[in-house]
């Protein structure tokens, strides 16, 4: 009978319930998503030239888990909170406390690893289809990662299963000690919030103090080496803990104390509205700050990496393409380029130990030669070579030349210039080289990859090259930095899902409580339109300090990247743009929702 009744207030509360479900759904999502990579060491290795990352991947694990965990901490109370009344009518109608805890903890359990069963098969096709995307888009193998990973499936039913277990034991536990008038009329008990401004400004200044030597410590990464990460670890997030606990509530209340501000339309009960948000919402709204960051920082990074392959590549060769005495074939090939910017033809003899130019083609197109001028203002200098004999022992001013032939070059092998008539009568075997630059590598690099192909088929001695060719140098720049920007993009995706879903969860599950107060305000005449301006003020504010406070982590968290990037703040305003829109759409959709809630329907 008991069990039944349960299962009818669970029914009478089915929309709070899936709420519910659906946010531990998404967290347990994304959790595998992150573990998927964080626990796949060959996948690590294979896309990552950078030795720390399987330590970089065990902070976030560990920084993903204390999230996680005050998640959980959070949806158990609200778990409790749709319960109390009911489980307390249970008692006034004679049902034993030992029941009623056996059947909250069952049914606590049962909830949490369900939902974590279907979290991680939902994490699985997530992660297969985010990462087929990525492999597409951004052109990365990804190799070895697996979307189905046992060891990510163990340790994210094995986690969640413990912090249910735990919280199950909890509720069962505050069920038996809490008396049953206390809990019938928990929903009626008023909130007490005691300020304390000396205590207050204490923290705040703590909470700068916190923010400024995690920040530092950011910057300082040269000098603190990987020591610099779990120092940035503690001190942001007990520094957003505070600031959002100290600085921002006494914001709020000092503008609560501002009459002429506060008694205009319905701004004294949106801000009352909002000081008892903050305060029971600084645990979360810190977690959310802490996640954007991670989120919009990680997004930004692995589109830096993305972006840079091209500009890496283009500073260690020279020519997009260098063709060798084309064919019909080749000459169809190269037509397909697109943007090409310049194209210049060579007629080349080469000998056995000599290789001959033309003086007045060299003249008129000099060689060009990339300067290794790498630097946060300009990418790529050229040198730009002449006919000059009295240069052809110089072993730089040699190579730009040679290299461009299909000759066998070895230290005898010897430059020299001739003119048109001297030309004719030079023995050796003629060539024509034609070279192109064009103006977006990226997008010509299928009509380089058949090229490239014909050509080693026709010339294989070019494969001994000390400097290989565009493409090849491509390909190996894309193996470096497709394995960060895949990991970026992915995590950052993972990281939007999980912060979207903690905040929308956060205020939603609270709307019930609020919906006395809107429709109390409509019963007394407010207009609908002051009601939904005073939602989306406080609805506002609850996604404008953890995005405030993330996008100055961000700014700071950069600095971390300084030694494998050109300059990680390049075209920075990109995600950041992309990332406020998806946020604005949040936000929309939890006012539209949270509407639905508190306002009564016409």
């Amino acid at each position: 009978m008991l069990n039944k009744l349960a299962l009818a207030g669970i029914k009478s509360r089915l929309r709070d319930y899936l709420v519910l479900f659906s946010g531990l759904v998404i967290g347990s999502a994304i959790f595998y998503m992150f573990m998927a990579l964080a626990t796949n060491d060959e996948f690590q290795k294979a896309n990552s030239t950078l030795s720390a990352t399987p330590l970089i991947f065990g902070f976030g694990a560990v920084l993903l888990a204390i999230i996680t965990f005050v998640y959980i901490i959070y949806a158990n109370s609200f778990l409790l909170t749709l319960r109390q009344r009911d489980y307390a009518l249970f008692m006034m109608l004679g049902a034993k406390s030992r029941k009623i805890s056996r059947l909250i903890f069952t049914e606590t359990l049962v909830l949490g690893l369900g939902a974590t069963v279907v979290g991680t098969t939902i994490g699985v096709g997530l992660t297969a289809g985010v990462s087929q995307l990525l492999r597409q888009t951004l052109d990365a193998p990804a190799r070895h990662l697996v979307s189905l990973y046992w060891p990510a499936v163990a340790a994210t039913i094995i986690f969640f299963a413990a912090l249910f277990l735990l919280a199950a034991l909890v509720n069962a536990h505050k069920m038996r000690q809490t008396p049953v008038l206390e809990l019938l009329h928990a929903d009626a008990q008023p909130v007490v919030i005691r300020r304390h401004p000396v205590r207050d400004l204490l923290l705040a200044g703590l909470g700068l103090v916190s923010l400024g030597v995690g920040y530092w410590a950011m910057q300082a990464i040269n000098d603190l080496q990987l020591l610099s990460i779990p120092i940035a670890l503690v001190t942001i997030v007990l520094g957003s803990f505070l600031l959002v606990g100290a600085v921002v509530t006494s914001i709020v209340g000092a503008l609560r104390r501002n009459h002429h501000f506060a008694q205009q339309n319905l701004r004294s009960f949106t801000l009352a509205q909002i000081g008892f948000r903050l305060h029971s919402y600084t645990a979360i709204l810190a977690v959310v700050s802490i996640l954007f960051a991670l989120a919009l920082g990680a997004i930004t990074v692995g589109m830096n990496f993305n972006r840079e392959t091209p500009l890496m590549t283009n500073a260690l060769t020279t020519y997009d393409v260098v063709v060798h005495n084309p064919d019909a074939a080749t000459k169809r090939a190269t037509r397909q380029l697109t943007g090409v910017t310049s194209k210049q033809t060579y007629h080349v003899k080469v000998a056995k130990h000599r290789v001959s130019f033309q003086t007045a083609e060299v003249s008129a197109q000099p060689v060009l030669d990339v300067k290794a001028d790498v630097s946060k203002t300009k990418v790529v200098n050229y040198r730009r070579y002449r006919a000059d004999p009295a240069r052809t022992d110089n072993l730089t001013y040699q190579n730009a030349f040679l290299s461009l032939t299909t000759a066998n070059i070895t230290d005898a092998t010897k430059l020299q210039f001739v003119s048109a008539q001297d030309f004719a009568r030079t023995a050796g075997q003629p060539e024509t080289i034609v070279t192109y630059r064009v103006r977006d590598l990226r997008a010509n690099i299928p009509v380089l990859k058949r090229i490239h192909r014909r050509e080693m088929r026709r010339y294989p001695q070019l494969a001994t090259r000390v400097l290989p060719d565009k493409y090849l140098v491509y390909r190996m720049m894309n193996g470096m930095n497709s394995g960060f920007a895949f990991m970026g993009f992915f995590l950052g995706l993972a990281f939007l899902a999980m912060l979207a879903s903690t905040l929308m969860f956060k205020i939603l599950s609270g709307a019930a409580a609020d919906r006395a107060r809107y429709r109390m305000l409509a019963r007394m005449g407010v207009r609908p339109r002051l009601l939904r301006g005073s939602i989306r003020t406080e609805i506002g504010v609850l996604f404008g300090v953890p995005a405030i406070l993330g996008v100055a982590h961000v700014l700071f968290g950069l600095q971390l990247f300084k030694a494998l990037l050109l300059n990680p703040y390049t075209g920075i305003w990109i995600p950041f743009v992309i990332f406020a829109v998806l946020y604005a759409l949040y936000f929309g959709l939890t006012v539209l929702l949270y509407n639905g809630i508190v306002r009564p329907r016409a």
